[in-house]
């Protein structure tokens, strides 16, 4: 609602997103569909499981590897609790 209120309100041919895809990483989604989309409790949880997936393929499953998903992912639950 917002992006379409700020792109059809003045000269624009963009808008910046920013922390809102922190917070609501579906809302690229539904920029693009024009609609409202509230995702279910599971469907937040893949999301969530697929991060994890992808630190630790991106860092390894090592300790180290490890640890740095688990610090990235702590920092972005803050994110979404907001």
């Amino acid at each position: 609602e917002d992006y379409n209120a700020h792109m059809e309100g003045g000269d624009l041919s963009t808008c910046m997103v920013a922390r809102g895809a922190l917070i609501k990483p579906w809302v690229f989604r539904e920029i693009k569909e024009q609609r409202y989309w509230d995702i279910s409790a599971s469907e937040r949880l893949d999301l969530l499981k697929d991060f994890c997936s992808y630190g630790l393929d991106h860092w390894g499953s090592d300790s180290l590897g490890v640890e740095k998903t688990r610090s990235f992912f702590l920092e972005w639950q803050a994110w979404l609790c907001r």
